[in-house]
């Protein structure tokens, strides 16, 4: 009985789960009056849509500001967490434990919370409408040191053994033998802070009031809400080029996702 049960249910919600992401796209294609309409398949189609989202907003540059930031705060995070991690791992200095312990802490803490304080810093650094104010803010993440120091308790300590009768220094040993050997790592984590990045909407809306600065999800709220009418066919259309990096970065990384996510589920 079983056997039927698990795969119909899977389907079902397989289907619930990708019918909101057909009916974006096919409403992309619809015209103005015919967007909120019932039918599963249009009658026409509207590819001028897609043309018109690019050309009445700045959502090509929106989107370029979306891929230079969170690219920019995946591969520093990436960097610097993993130092972290490594040190919390396998250096011993006082207060070790401590330090770690409050780093766990800040995981706690809503981001609503620290919003204003971390707003009141950038601001006074000089920061806002820029792409520091963008970045910096958002590299520090205590859930990736986690993971990253957790994966190095396991990590062999015969190789880092082998690079220093090689003569490697502690520093050589990190950047030529555990940091490439911590891909299994280092890939779902990417994916994850690339895609929580590309998302983010609070921050980029509270630090940046230029347009020019604007990232993806900022320009398709303003789309929403920019004038007296919304044409929701072009929003929608903004909305799937907006959804195509995410798209395609999870079609060719899926597989360490999927690894990774067993991993650290283990761990």
């Amino acid at each position: 009985m079983n056997r039927f049960i698990i795969p119909t249910v899977s389907i079902i919600v397989g289907v619930a789960m990708i019918f909101p992401i057909y009916m974006l796209f096919i409403g992309s294609l619809r015209s103005e009056t015919h967007v909120f309409d019932i039918q599963l398949w249009p009658t026409e189609f509207e590819f001028a849509n897609f043309v018109e989202a690019v050309t009445s907003s700045h959502l090509l540059r929106s989107i370029m500001n979306s891929l230079i930031v969170s690219t920019s705060v995946t591969v520093i995070a990436m960097l610097f967490h993993a130092m972290s991690g490594y040190a919390l791992a396998r250096f011993q200095f006082p207060g070790k434990n401590v330090i770690f312990a409050w780093m766990l802490s800040t995981l706690m803490i809503p981001f609503a919370v620290i919003m204003l304080p971390l707003y009141l810093i950038t601001k006074n650094l000089g920061m806002t409408n820029s792409f520091a104010g963008l970045i910096i803010p958002a590299i520090f993440n205590a859930y990736g040191i986690f993971l990253f120091r957790q994966f190095y308790r396991e990590f062999p300590k015969e190789l880092e053994e082998a690079a220093y009768i090689e003569g490697l220094s502690q520093a050589g040993t990190f950047f030529r033998i555990a940091l490439p050997l911590s891909m299994p790592i280092i890939a779902p984590l990417t994916i994850g802070f690339f895609l929580a990045n590309w998302n983010s909407y609070i921050w980029p809306l509270i630090i940046t009031q230029k347009e020019t600065m604007w990232v993806i999800q900022v320009q398709l709220a303003n789309l929403v809400g920019g004038g007296y009418v919304t044409p929701w066919n072009i929003v929608l259309a903004a909305a799937v080029i907006a959804a195509l990096p995410t798209f395609l970065l999870f079609f060719f990384m899926q597989r360490y996702l999927v690894e990774g996510i067993k991993m650290t589920g283990i761990k």
